[in-house]
């Protein structure tokens, strides 16, 4: 079973986590695909559609690590080409009706749990630190340059 779209995978930005709900309810689409409907055209077409919306998301996540100067954006734009030549491969590879079901499945339930769930994390994780320390930057900035905190006044008053 894969996982359904929680709140807790958001990576704070409207667009991002659009794409990737979007990503959840293709790869939903892809995973339960009725047995009876299951015919090599139509789970070729599912994972193409899939596989294209999954290569114009990673441009646009890449784009924003770079907006953002997330440290690690050349190691996880590795990880998004690791994952496209997995999914180029497997379609490539994949000849009969029980083969292409059984990698699609694979593929789309490790790509959602070890990428969103845990890579898309790591630069969530670090926008966060990375603001936090800026504020407490701009608050010390301040109290340096004379201005109390409200906090401060209060203790003080």
């Amino acid at each position: 079973m894969l996982p359904m779209w929680k709140n807790a995978y958001s990576v704070n930005h409207t667009e991002l986590d659009a794409q990737h709900k979007e990503l959840f309810r293709l790869a939903q689409e892809v995973y339960m695909l009725p047995p009876r409907l299951a015919t090599k055209e139509a789970i070729r077409g599912l994972f193409g559609k899939f596989f294209s919306y999954m290569k114009k998301h990673f441009e646009e996540e890449e784009a924003y690590m770079e907006a953002i100067g997330f440290p690690s954006a050349s190691e996880h734009k590795a990880y998004h080409e690791k994952i496209v030549a997995a999914l180029t491969k497997t379609l490539q590879q994949s000849h009969t009706l029980p083969e292409i079901q059984m990698a699609m499945k694979k593929i789309v339930k490790v790509w959602l749990v070890e990428h969103i769930l845990v890579k898309d994390m790591e630069y969530e994780r670090w926008r966060k630190e990375k603001y936090h320390k800026e504020a407490r930057a701009k608050g010390h900035a301040s109290l340096q340059d004379g201005e109390k905190s409200d906090e401060i006044s209060q203790v003080l008053e």
